[in-house]
């Protein structure tokens, strides 16, 4: 049930009014507005009714989603510090490579075809440091009001997520808790292949659906 919360957090926002736009660069929370619109167009675009876009309507939204979240960011948060310093660059990278792959397939084969109205609607910004936000956030699926957050940082001059908060838990530690049980007693290259067999068994029941 959190792990599904979590998946609708990622891919809805509700957008903010247009009578709150400023000229000035835009802040955390406004700088969600575009990708959200583009996001609930495409989640709603009857088209995809059709299994034959299903693979067309899942690159759009990868490519919307990847751009506003920071999947390496996410990706090294995963691990503990000492665990992440423990693995090769080329380690590194497969399991960047490798967990981007697996959320985005994770969270596209739940959500696919099964909204029900469920919106966010932005509360505030808390400004950590000049870099660091808390955009809060709650989520509304029928009658129940959930509190989510989204932890952002400007990076290159943009602001992205890199990691989100429902009810208090952490989409970070969430992971970092399953992974690290693995890491005790496996190599790195172990978590790297249960990833991979994870992303093999849903783009097959990606496939399988069509």
């Amino acid at each position: 049930m959190l792990r599904k919360t979590m998946v609708i957090c990622m891919m809805l926002v509700i957008t903010v009014p247009a009578a709150q736009a400023v000229t000035e660069a835009p802040g955390p929370m406004q700088s969600l507005q575009k990708p959200v619109e583009q996001v609930l167009q495409i989640l709603t675009d009857p088209r995809y009714n059709n299994r034959a876009n299903i693979e067309e309507q899942k690159e759009k939204l990868w490519a919307i989603v990847g751009d506003v979240f920071d999947f390496e960011a996410i990706a090294r948060g995963t691990l503990k510090r000492n665990r992440w310093k423990s693995f090769t660059p080329q380690q590194r990278s497969e399991f960047t490579d490798i967990f981007t792959r697996f959320l985005g397939n994770n969270y596209f084969n739940q959500i696919q075809g099964k909204l029900q109205n469920e919106r966010i609607i932005f509360l505030s910004e808390v400004m950590k440091t000049e870099k660091k936000a808390l955009v809060k956030t709650k989520i509304i699926r029928k009658a129940v009001e959930i509190p989510v957050d989204y932890s952002m940082w400007k990076r290159q001059g943009k602001w992205r997520i890199y990691n989100v908060h429902v009810e208090g838990t952490s989409l970070l530690g969430n992971y970092r808790n399953e992974f690290e049980r693995v890491l005790r007693q496996d190599p790195p290259e172990r978590l790297i292949e249960m990833l991979r067999e994870k992303v093999e068994t849903l783009t097959a029941e990606t496939t399988e659906g069509n």
